[in-house]
């Protein structure tokens, strides 16, 4: 159960060149999350969040330091590597759902194994039991267009599971659902997380989603300003990410 499934270590993010006027999305950046965890990133906007998670992601990286995921070192992989590791071990929960309009809900949850050449009845197995799991058996014929916001990020939460990634990185995954949906979607993922053991990391500036998680590591200005553990109600929980909240309002780096 100990075994970190991301590993960030001393992660220096740098845009611009050498002598010029240099940004620092990111400065020296570690923490693990363990196989099984749900943990969620905050922080105020250009605080870092979405840099962090583009370098987790395989989707940029690291000027500095070591990102391990499922023990790799993504960070000294060349490019086609990284898209044959982000097609086999990450799993993606976008905001705006991502889902191909012409393509139908069973067959954009599949895509992840089409690409990969999984055998039909493979496909087939894995897409039926994860839309079981989400609730979603009874969409998989319609098109995206046909079927509701909520029923739409749960197809792209299936999509994300269904070729079992060693994590799944949500990125303001509630952001485009109304209230109704958003906790119908956070009930979900906090069911695989719990439930299937599915490892979980999510960016959201949502104080209420990020109650959902088991832990939140707090990023300002770049560098990692506070971590937090649920260890009661997610209602307490709530109320003290709200106060970490507040703190980094009025926090001067």
């Amino acid at each position: 159960m100990n075994i970190p499934v991301v590993k960030v270590k001393d992660v220096e993010k740098v845009y611009g060149k050498k002598g010029s006027n240099q940004s620092h999305a990111l400065k020296g950046v570690s923490f693990s999350i363990l196989e099984g965890e749900f943990v969620g990133i905050m922080g105020p906007s250009g605080t870092g969040k979405t840099t962090l998670l583009n370098d987790i992601s395989t989707l940029d990286k690291a000027t500095n330091g070591v990102v391990q995921i499922a023990g790799t070192d993504i960070t000294k992989m060349k490019q086609g590597e990284l898209s044959d590791f982000r097609s086999q071990k990450l799993g993606f929960i976008f905001q705006d759902f991502n889902l191909l309009e012409n393509l139908s809900i069973y067959e954009n949850i599949a895509l992840p194994l089409s690409l990969q050449g999984a055998a039909s009845r493979k496909i087939k197995s894995k897409v039926n039991k994860v839309a079981e799991m989400l609730g979603i058996s009874e969409i998989l014929s319609k098109y995206p267009s046909e079927v509701s916001g909520g029923q739409k990020q749960r197809s792209a939460a299936a999509r994300a599971l269904v070729h079992d990634p060693a994590i799944i990185l949500g990125d303001e995954p509630t952001g485009a659902l109304d209230s109704k949906n958003a906790v119908s979607m956070l009930e979900a993922m906090k069911s695989l997380n719990e439930e299937q053991g599915v490892s979980i990391m999510m960016v959201t500036h949502d104080a209420f989603s990020a109650s959902y998680c088991q832990r939140i590591l707090f990023i300002q200005d770049g560098e990692l300003y506070k971590e937090i553990r649920n260890t009661t109600t997610r209602e307490n929980f709530y109320r003290e990410i709200l106060d970490v909240l507040a703190d980094l309002g009025t926090h001067k780096s």
